[in-house]
């Protein structure tokens, strides 16, 4: 038998040992760079001209209004919960109208937005009244870092500042490139891009909820053409890594007929349609 001299190990050692492994696994997983580089903001504002190219080019830049369909899923906890049928409009620059429900009006639940005013109305509780400040302030925020419009203002340089932030880990193997675009309100979505099809993977940006920092993300999957531009069918919402919310695509049309009624607030209750 041959016996092997085992010589003390120390913990510290080991410690040092794990610590540089994770290290090197997170650099693997995410390779960032100084967006602010000259070479990185011309390669960031290159890519994002490839992606609105890959989206549809002038027909995706060019679209003043749209009206989508499909089913909404909220989450849970990270569980799925009930789906509902959705359709909203959008008229460039700052109208939108978001119904949820079935069309009848005890089912339905609708938000109208128009600048910074708002109403919904509540067809459970047969309610009808103006959004809170906080609702607004929401809505508005939405509209930052909506994709569609952050690449077409980052397109159009339109008070943003754009660069290559480096790229990043999809999945064992895959890497995505990241751009990061800064808004004028300092903060600053980050956009993965697929280096294949220069499609949108997902977007993520930090903000303050209740005295503490989240990470909201957007991921998009199975892009499909509507009207000769590209839209994802799968888009699924998460909060610190913990899914809320899922929107299944069905139908997309750009440029609809739509009237300003569609987004005045009603009398009352019984003048919602």
């Amino acid at each position: 038998m041959v016996i092997i001299s085992v010589k003390p190990f120390s913990i510290f050692k080991l410690a040092g040992i794990c610590c540089a492994a994770l290290l090197l696994a997170v650099s693997a997983r995410a390779q960032r760079v100084d967006p602010k580089d000259s070479k990185n903001v011309e390669r960031g504002t290159q890519m994002i001209k490839q992606t609105v190219q890959a989206r549809g080019g002038e027909r995706f830049l060019s679209f003043n209004s749209i009206m989508s369909s499909g089913i909404y899923t909220q989450f849970a906890q990270g569980m799925s919960q009930n789906p509902t049928q959705f359709i909203d409009w959008i008229i460039y620059p700052d109208k939108e109208r978001t119904e949820f429900g079935k069309g009848k009006k005890k089912n339905r639940r609708i938000q109208v937005n128009v600048g910074k005013t708002g109403w919904v109305y509540d067809g459970d509780a047969e309610m009808l009244k103006d959004q809170t400040e906080k609702q607004i302030e929401e809505h508005l925020e939405g509209l930052d870092f909506d994709i569609d419009r952050l690449l077409r203002v980052a397109a159009k340089g339109a008070g943003v500042e754009v660069g290559y932030a480096g790229r990043e880990e999809t999945r064992p193997g895959e890497r995505a490139d990241v751009v990061a675009i800064k808004l004028k309100s300092d903060q600053t979505a980050y956009i993965l891009i697929d280096p294949q099809t220069h499609l949108p993977i997902s977007l993520s940006y930090e903000k303050t909820e209740d005295g503490q920092l989240v990470k909201q993300e957007v991921r998009f999957n199975q892009y499909v053409d509507y009207d000769g531009v590209k839209f994802p069918n799968i888009v699924d919402f998460f909060r610190d890594s913990v899914q809320t919310g899922r929107l299944n695509v069905q139908a997309i049309k750009l440029n609809p007929q739509t009237s300003d009624e569609l987004f005045a607030k009603p009398a009352n209750v019984k003048a919602v349609k």
